[in-house]
């Protein structure tokens, strides 16, 4: 059977509870979570994708060491890290790089911001659905297609001025929406 079959046939019980399995979906899971993070000590940097990638590679590989049910952010986030340091390490002849100790408070200030997030996504999810569906289209074309609000305002024959107070009223809609899911400021 050629690779092309196998990959055609369902998988069975082993395939389905087996850890390398769950640390795939778990990787896929953490995916914007992580770019986020690389982004944060990276700002500025055109090479977060590449090493997200290089951080996926490493997860993989070392999928064996992961134990399900442990914290695969805490996990995944010290192996972004280290690959962080690795690449400020190759970074070191530019001029302005910065130390290994201040890349690492960074770390450490990014790890404690990003705490909440997966439970302000969950919000944020659900206070984007509460919305009528002229906003969600509008943010939408903004947000997920990256339209200018100039070709949204000629789309919508509306001025631009308008669209931009109406995306200014429905993210203050949306932040006072996940205080509310959160019980806490933001």
């Amino acid at each position: 059977m050629n690779n092309v079959e196998k990959a055609k046939q369902p998988l069975n019980d082993d395939e389905l509870n087996d850890p390398q399995s769950e640390v795939v979906g778990l990787i896929a899971k953490h995916q914007s979570r992580l770019r986020g993070f690389l982004r944060s000590l990276l700002a500025g940097n055109d090479d977060v994708d590449d090493l997200l990638q290089e951080v996926n590679m490493v997860l993989w590989k070392k999928a064996g060491d992961f134990e399900i049910g442990t914290d695969f952010w805490a996990w995944s986030s010290q192996v972004a890290r280290y690959k962080v340091l690795e690449r400020m390490r190759s970074y070191s002849r530019d001029r302005l790089v910065f130390d290994e100790s201040f890349v690492l408070e960074l770390a450490d200030a990014a790890t404690e911001r990003s705490i909440g997030f997966d439970d302000e996504r969950s919000a944020l999810r659900g206070c984007l659905e509460r919305l009528p569906t002229a906003q969600r289209t509008l943010l939408e074309m903004r947000y997920t297609q990256g339209m200018s609000v100039v070709r949204i305002a000629d789309e919508m024959s509306r001025p631009a001025g308008s669209i931009r107070q109406t995306l200014y009223r429905i993210r203050g809609l949306l932040l006072q929406c996940i205080e509310s899911k959160m019980g806490t400021q933001v």
